[in-house]
Order: C-alpha cells, then sequence, then structure tokens
C-alpha cells in the first residue's frame, strides 16, 4: 500500500495578504515528491504476485493527479472521498486512511515522510497506530528479505544512520535520500481517470463524526505571512574592501549588545495544580537526555504564565546528571515512567506516555521534539487516544479563551499557521531550535522524580546496526556562528576552499536542501523546513538565495549577514547586513576582518 496525497504545485500558491489566505485557484494539483518516493519504494518492493495499491483522501478532483500512480505502474488507486471529509485535520485523515487500508488488506504501508502543504509529518505514525502496527519513519533505504516478510530500513537520524529489522507489517515513512520522485514520463500513455476508484465514507464503514471539521481534534485559527521581522542594511557601493568594512562596522556593534534573556515564570507552589501542567519528554531513542527538552522547559517558563514543567523520562532511571540539567533548565517537576524494556522503542515509549497521561489526566499538554522519533512517539498517543496533535510547532502562547495557541511553518515556510487543540492535553511535537536555550543560573532547587507502576512493553523492532556520519553534526546547535553555504558556492571545490575561513571564525557549517540533495554537504548538516533550526549569535549566508524553505531555520539566529553577488537576491530581504558582490572577492576580504570582530566580542 501507498499513501499519497495530492498538494496545489507549492511555486504557484500565493498568500492573500488581505484575506489572509492562499490562493489556490487555477494552481495546478500534483502528487506530494515525498509519496512519488513512496510509490518508487513500493513498486521495486513488488515481487511477482504481489500487487501495489495506492489509498488516497480528497476531493474528486484529485482523481487526475492520482492518474499518475497508474501510469508508472500501480496496480490499483482507491479515493476515499466524501462531502464530510472537508475540514480534516491529520487525525480525521489518518482515521479515513486506515478504513481504507483494512478494506483491502496490506503486508507494508509505504508514505511519503511529509506533505509540501502541511508539512506535519504525523499522519505515517497516526495511520500506524490505527492499523495496530510500527511505523519506520525517514528512511533512506527499505529492504526485504529474500524470502518471508522480514523487512530491514534504514532511516536518517540527527548524527547519522540507524538500521532497524521488522518481521511483520509495518508502516515505512520515506525521505529524500531513498530516491528522486517517480513521475510518467514524456511517452507515457493518458491514464482514465474513472479508474481511479472512488469510495464513500458508508463503503468504509467511517462514521461521519469521527471526521471533517466536526471530528477533527485541532483547529487552525488563522493563517499570517511569515513575514521577516529584520531590518537589513545592505552595502551594494564602492569597492569590495569598502562594502567588506562597511558590514563589518554595523556587525561589530550588532554582535557587542548583548542578547537579551527572557525570565522564568516561577508559579508559587499553590498554582501548581495539575491542570497547569506542561509535560515535556526528556529522554531520546537512545535513553539519554535530549538537549531540546532543556528548551522546550525554559519555553514552558518564559512564554506561558500559569503553566508550569514537568520533565518525562522514559525507562531506565535518569542519571544525576541529567537530573542536574533538567532542573537547571527550570523543570519544576519530573515523572519517571519505569518499562518492563529498559529501552524500549517508539511503541513502547508511547505506551509509557499513555500510562502516564492515565495516570496524571488533567494535564495541559505534552510537548514532544519534532525529530522522527518525536513524530512517531506523539503521532502513535494522539492516535490510539483521539487527541490533538500539532506538528513541527515553532512557537506556542497562551490565549485566555482559547488556550496554548501554537505556530508553526507551512506551504514551504511562506506562512505561519496558528493552531488550537479541542481537549486536554494538547500535543505538540516542537522543531528543535525553535526556543531559545534557558539562561544560565542556578537550578530552582526541589526538583525531583515521581515514579509510576512499571508499563508493559515489547519491542516491535529491533535496531541491528547504526552509525555517525556529517562530522560536527552534533555540536552545530552550540556554535556562537554558523556559516551556510547555498548553490551559489560554486559546488565542493568552492566549499573547501571556506574551510580555513570555518576556523578562522569557528564556526560550524551548514547548507541549504539544494547542496545537500547535490551531495555536497551531509543531510544531517541540512537547515530549514525539512531539516533543522538554529539560532547562532551571527550566520553567514554565502551564496543562499534566501528561500523561505530554508529561511524558517533562521528565524532565531541573532544577527545574519549575506553575502550574493546580486543586489536582488531575496536574501538580502531576511538579513540584518548584507554585502553584494561575488563570493571569490567578498569572503577573503571578509575573513580577517571579521575575525577579529569576533575575537573582540569573546574578549
Amino acid at each position: 500500500m501507498v499513501l499519497a496525497k495530492v498538494v496545489p504545485r507549492s511555486d504557484a500558491v500565493r498568500f492573500d495578504p488581505e484575506r489572509l489566505r492562499l490562493v489556490r485557484d487555477g494552481v495546478d494539483l500534483v502528487l506530494n515528491p515525498f509519496d512519488q518516493r513512496a510509490l518508487r519504494v513500493a513498486l521495486e518492493l513488488r515481487r511477482p504476485g504481489e500487487s501495489v495499491t495506492v489509498v488516497s483522501v480528497g476531493p474528486p478532483a484529485t482523481r487526475r493527479p492520482l492518474c499518475e500512480a497508474l501510469a508508472v505502474g500501480a496496480d490499483r488507486v482507491l479515493l476515499a472521498s466524501d462531502p464530510a471529509l472537508a475540514g480534516s485535520d491529520t487525525l480525521a485523515t489518518a482515521r479515513t486512511i486506515a478504513a481504507a487500508v483494512r478494506s483491502i488488506g496490506f503486508g507494508l504501508v509505504v508514505a511519503g515522510a511529509r506533505s509540501t502543504d502541511s508539512d506535519t509529518g504525523q499522519v505515517p505514525a497516526e495511520v500506524a497506530a490505527l492499523l495496530g502496527v510500527p511505523v519506520l519513519s525517514e528512511a533512506r533505504a527499505v529492504r526485504r528479505d529474500p524470502e518471508g516478510p522480514g523487512l530491514e530500513v534504514t532511516v536518517d537520524t540527527p548524527t547519522g544512520w540507524a538500521t532497524y529489522r521488522r518481521d511483520g507489517p509495518a508502516v515505512v515513512s520515506v525521505g529524500e535520500k531513498v530516491g528522486k520522485p517517480l513521475r510518467p514520463g514524456p511517452d507515457a500513455p493518458p491514464v482514465d481517470p474513472a479508474r481511479v476508484e472512488i469510495r464513500s465514507l458508508d463503503a468504509l464503514g467511517v462514521d461521519p463524526s469521527d471526521v471533517g471539521a466536526a471530528g477533527s481534534p485541532t483547529v487552525v485559527g488563522s493563517l499570517i505571512p511569515a513575514a521577516s521581522f529584520r531590518s537589513p542594511t545592505v552595502f551594494a557601493e564602492g569597492t569590495v574592501a569598502d562594502r567588506v568594512a562597511g558590514a563589518v562596522r554595523v556587525l561589530s556593534g550588532r554582535l557587542g549588545a548583548p542578547r537579551p534573556t527572557a525570565l522564568l515564570f516561577r508559579p508559587p507552589p499553590s498554582a501548581r495544580l495539575p491542570s497547569a501542567e506542561v509535560l515535556v519528554l526528556a529522554n531520546g531513542d537512545d535513553g539519554e537526555l535530549d538537549p531540546s527538552a532543556l528548551d522546550r522547559i525554559a519555553e514552558v517558563r518564559r512564554a506561558l504564565p500559569g503553566r508550569w514543567p514537568s520533565a518525562v523520562w522514559v525507562g531506565r532511571p535518569p542519571t544525576e546528571a541529567a537530573t542536574f540539567r533538567l532542573g537547571r533548565a527550570g523543570a519544576l517537576g519530573g515523572w519517571h515512567v519505569p518499562t518492563t524494556e529498559p529501552l524500549p522503542d517508539a511503541g513502547g515509549f508511547a505506551r509509557a506516555a499513555e500510562a502516564l497521561l492515565t495516570h496524571r489526566p488533567e494535564v495541559s499538554a505534552l510537548l514532544v521534539s519534532a525529530d522522527p522519533f518525536g513524530r512517531e512517539v506523539a503521532g502513535t498517543v494522539a492516535a490510539r487516544r483521539g487527541l490533538g496533535l500539532v506538528g513541527d510547532a515553532t512557537a506556542v502562547r497562551l490565549d485566555p479563551a482559547l488556550g496554548l495557541v501554537f505556530t508553526k511553518p507551512s506551504f514551504g515556510g511562506r506562512t505561519l499557521a496558528e493552531i488550537t487543540v479541542r481537549g486536554r492535553p494538547a500535543l505538540a511535537t516542537v522543531r528543535p531550535g525553535a526556543f531559545a536555550p534557558p539562561p544560565d543560573g542556578p537550578a530552582d532547587g526541589g526538583f525531583g522524580w515521581s515514579s509510576i507502576a512499571r508499563v508493559p512493553v515489547r519491542t516491535e523492532v529491533r535496531r541491528v546496526a547504526s552509525g555517525a556520519e556529517g562530522g560536527d553534526a552534533a555540536g552545530l546547535a552550540r556554535r556562537e556562528v554558523l556559516v551556510a553555504v547555498g548553490m551559489g558556492v560554486g559546488g565542493p571545490e568552492g566549499i573547501a576552499r571556506l574551510r580555513s575561513v570555518l576556523d578562522r571564525w569557528n564556526a560550524g557549517l551548514v547548507a541549504t536542501r539544494r547542496v545537500v540533495d547535490a551531495g555536497w554537504v551531509p543531510r544531517q548538516h541540512q537547515l530549514g523546513l525539512t531539516g533543522r533550526s538554529f539560532a547562532p549569535r551571527l550566520a553567514v549566508l554565502l551564496g543562499v538565495s534566501g528561500s523561505p524553505n530554508h529561511m524558517v531555520g533562521w528565524r532565531r539566529a541573532g544577527t545574519i549577514l549575506a553575502v550574493d553577488r546580486s543586489a536582488d537576491a531575496a536574501v538580502f530581504r531576511e538579513a540584518d547586513v548584507g554585502i553584494v558582490g561575488p563570493l571569490e572577492e567578498v569572503v577573503p576580504q571578509l575573513a580577517e576582518p571579521l575575525a577579529r570582530a569576533l575575537a573582540a566580542q569573546e574578549g
């Protein structure tokens, strides 16, 4: 089975600032590129006597784009279409998809890791939970045993890769590295849209009250343009030396200014009610402290007066070092959820989280990292308990009438959606790097762990191998200076010429998606909507076009310096300081003055 979504061609969608809506009229509909990759994987895995069926949800108008799947070799396409589906969120959509999959039967379900319009990345995990099978996310390779149902899936991780084995049905979402999107060739014969089978909710046995706006626990409140909040100063006149000197003067003043540090709100003990508690999953799939959990804890203290954060630790007991760091970040409580297996998989983490929510049903929210493992955990909990899940949140605020309001990027980072959740608790995956780290200082004191009964879990997927790649990928978040390279850097040779400059600035290297796709930089160094987010004191963008997809990863950077040969480059509208000129001339003249400015601030 292949899960496919028909989306508007992202580069053609316009935002109407007056009506605060996306203009889709006249925009071509296409198969989501990630789902085209999933279809490629399914067709390559298909053996004689097996079939590939594509399942989609949407209006009848999506039949024509779905014909692409039949044109490239899919055996069957099933479209769940019903007026009652209008307004469905990811959980309501997952309920419909799961019903369609069950109506046919399956051995393996393959899906794209995310869609290009909403970018949630949580539907595969929700579908897997509703089908009662495990999910493996962001696959770069999928292999089957020569005989039998065994499956080996290699997935991307924040620091490299890991290979898992599953002996039985599963849902696998595939990322960009698995292969190129599969599209019909120019000579492919046309396919009659009538071959796309339409099924109503009644035919699928889906209760209309479980889907549509009424059956969706999340509500999109508003859609706003992701406008830049920076006021760029661009140096385009005079010699290159003049431009560099002017830019360094401005940078020196900006780098010398102290970065603002928000105070942590501290509710009195009498206000620490269960209904005001926000749970933060603190450890990851390796059982160790997830550093991004510290940011989530601090953000609850900063941004949500009246709420208070508790750390959640699953499996083996937390270490003293982890306990100290969580307390210093601002955790006011802690829950240790022991399990029968000391290091459970995502399904085991989800069972542990469910047990805690049963023990603590009034809590306000559960926040999880928006990495592949976190999406698996949160999506599983949401589907099994019917809870609203906001994916890839980058901000949260407290509205007196609505409660928690989460902000997430959509449509390639060009817009921001504000989403609320009906009922309790609200679930959200939070993009690592989206929240500011906790300020330095002593712990509040009094932080300790409470435990609940041991949770029985069983491992459904086994890790059989793993490895690191990408050099300093794990240390990028700690860098004060990051240099981003775009296609304008000129290829691997241009990146190689930057090595001495990176050393001189004590900077880490990140890249745009196109640079990563070209193989010039490891995927763990990709920054942007489909990569990572960072908040360095200084970001230096070299040959970067300034697309919203990439720039969404820099929203918390202290100062952004951009260098491009074109004065009309979009990146200058998103930067604080800009230098117009060829990289091969600007960078050598910038290297030493900027190094002195950085050293002066360190001194």
